[in-house]
């Protein structure tokens, strides 16, 4: 898992992938302001981290236990992504191993508060609700999303913020 999760994150792809994004996006709606397609940015991560989040937290509530690090790679990946693509929309790309590795480190975090939420919240359910796992379910499927799709917004609005001051992803170095 940890090697995956390196692997997508230190991958020299992601920022090829992350400029895809957003020239694609540049392309699709040539009138809008870099704040608009920050906020489809985010929007389209938020809905990717929430998606895994729902299918992987549902059935885990609904049986009674998740696996650590379910979604983990998936979503620091995406996080990272999302960072990776906000800085090249400022015109700040992520060339620097210190950018990158900004970015890297606040998908991990982001990731890894989520899924301890997700750990939680599965626990909380299966103590809470012991004999209803269908209602365990659909909690863990709810919550899971609004965790994923929660992480997501707050990592992008910060980055989004960051970029927009100081036109880079860390504050310090100038």
């Amino acid at each position: 898992m940890y090697a995956a999760l390196a692997r997508a994150i230190l991958d020299g792809g992601q920022q090829a992938r992350a400029a895809t994004r957003v020239e694609r996006l540049r392309r699709r709606h040539p009138r809008a302001s870099k704040d608009e397609i920050a906020d489809r940015l985010i929007r389209r991560t938020a809905l990717e981290c929430a998606g895994a989040g729902a299918l992987l937290t549902g059935p885990a509530a609904f049986f009674g236990s998740m696996p650590f690090g379910a979604d983990l790679v998936y979503q620091a990946a995406a996080l990272n992504r999302l960072m990776l693509a906000l800085a090249d929309l400022h015109g700040a790309s992520a060339q620097g191993a210190g950018e990158r590795a900004a970015a890297g480190v606040a998908g991990v975090a982001a990731a890894l508060s989520s899924e301890a939420l997700r750990q939680g919240l599965v626990r909380l359910l299966r103590g809470v609700l012991p004999r209803r796992s269908s209602a365990r379910g659909i909690a863990g499927t709810l919550a899971g999303a609004a965790l994923g799709y929660g992480a997501a917004v707050a990592v992008g609005r910060f980055a989004h913020q960051q970029l927009r001051r100081s036109g880079r992803l860390l504050p310090i170095g100038r």
